[in-house]
């Protein structure tokens, strides 16, 4: 299988996809959040949607971590 860096490690193809694919959620994400945070006021729907971004957000960073610690191990 190809390899690749991820976060200055070597790792599977596989990994290093699926780790670019959560950082750029995970930007995406941030930008959403920032929009809302310039809001005076949520509507409730805003911040139900917040919370979840916020939760989504900490999953894709856990996720990215747990990748990146198992790119590690495997060097």
């Amino acid at each position: 299988m190809e390899k690749i860096r991820v976060d200055g490690q070597e790792g599977d193809a596989g990994t290093g996809t699926e780790a670019a694919g959560l950082r750029a959620r995970h930007d995406e994400i941030e930008k959403r959040l920032t929009e809302l945070e310039r809001h005076l006021s949520l509507t409730p729907d805003e911040q139900i949607e917040r919370s979840q971004l916020k939760k989504e957000k900490l999953r894709a960073k856990d996720r990215l971590a747990l990748l990146s610690a198992g790119v590690r191990r495997a060097s």
